[in-house]
């Protein structure tokens, strides 16, 4: 894949926060689903493998923003947006890592199908 063609497309300072955005859903609902319905998946191995799992695509995502925007200058208000977008999608992946992280703590405390 040509990382270029990647920076300087429109979706790139976008991906951080889509990612960041889907990932924490899906990880949420997958936690969800294996403290509470599946006893044999709700160990605490799983739950971390998920979240390495999201906090990697989250972190692609964030750095692929970043590297839309990284080390150009603004020279119109097209560039302005595209920085402001790709500095809110970084602000937003390190938020949501930051629920992914505290979420996961949940398959260390929480015992897996609670009666």
């Amino acid at each position: 894949m040509d990382l270029t063609r990647v920076q300087r497309s429109r979706l790139a300072p976008w991906l951080g926060l889509v990612i960041a955005l889907v990932g924490e859903g899906l990880h949420h609902q997958v936690l969800s689903d294996m403290l509470r319905y599946d006893c044999r998946l709700g160990q605490p191995a799983n739950g971390l493998l998920a979240a390495v799992a999201v906090l990697v695509a989250m972190g692609l995502g964030a750095w692929l923003s970043w590297e839309a925007v990284r080390g150009k200058e603004v020279e119109n208000a097209h560039d302005a947006n595209r920085r402001f977008i790709a500095r809110l999608s970084v602000m937003t992946a390190a938020l949501l890592a930051v629920a992914v992280i505290w979420q996961t703590l949940a398959t260390v405390v929480v015992p897996p199908c609670p009666a």
